[in-house]
């Protein structure tokens, strides 16, 4: 099975602290917000020529509330989503197949712990 990396809607739930995705084959990807933080693809959070980023080291539930709580999120061209954080960060670009090889759900097999 191929899987979707075009997305046709995508919401920001403050309530669910969660972003939501509907991909082309239809199926609905939820992301909790420190999921996505913590996967965060920038070079300081992930590091960057052999050297590891500032996230190195740590687990999901070390993250502060101003570090999980997504404030806005923007499209980058045709491929990606640029969120902003509420600790100001906003360098991390996560194209949509890597947000599609994040879902967390059983169905798309990702590897990522919510």
């Amino acid at each position: 099975m191929v899987l979707s990396t075009q997305p046709v809607e995508i919401t920001r739930d403050a309530g669910e602290r969660q972003m939501a995705i509907r991909w082309a084959d239809g199926h609905l990807s939820l992301y909790p917000w420190r999921l996505l933080r913590f996967h965060c693809p920038c070079a300081w959070c992930s590091g960057e020529w052999g050297q590891p980023g500032a996230l190195a080291g740590t687990q999901p539930e070390d993250l502060s509330e101003e570090q999980t709580t997504l404030e806005d999120i923007a499209l980058v061209g045709r491929y990606a989503l640029q969120p902003t954080w509420a600790d100001g960060h906003a360098t991390g670009i996560y194209s949509f197949r890597l947000l599609r090889s994040l879902c967390p759900c059983g169905q798309c097999g990702s590897a990522a712990s919510p």
